[in-house]
């Protein structure tokens, strides 16, 4: 449930509201979880889309989605760039600081 709650899951499913638990899958490995997330937030973002801007499952299929993420990020999330077909806007952390830039971040959000 922690993870269900830190991807905003929704809570209107006949098994969550039947059991009080999210169905899913869990993973042994960080790179299966981050493919996995991945795929969900992806997945959900595609519905965002097509009910946005009024389109079909077919065109919404031909856009691609953008991720903001630091440029330090798990090798895991190459793969989900590369194959899941997700456009990485890297945010680059402060030298010897290892944080990331507010405003930076923002700017890279559309």
């Amino acid at each position: 449930n922690m993870l269900a709650a830190l991807w905003n899951a929704p809570t209107d499913s006949v098994v969550f509201k039947e059991s009080g638990v999210f169905a899913g899958a869990g993973t042994v490995g960080s790179t299966e979880a981050c493919l996995l997330a991945g795929l969900a937030l992806k997945f959900r973002w595609r519905n965002w889309y097509k009910n946005k801007h009024g389109i079909t499952d077919a065109e919404v299929r031909r856009e691609y989605p953008n991720l903001v993420i630091s440029s330090m990020y798990q090798a895991a999330w190459e793969k989900l760039f590369k194959y899941m077909d997700i456009e990485p806007r890297l945010v680059h952390p402060r030298h010897f600081e290892m944080t990331l830039d507010a405003d930076e971040v923002e700017e890279m959000i559309d």
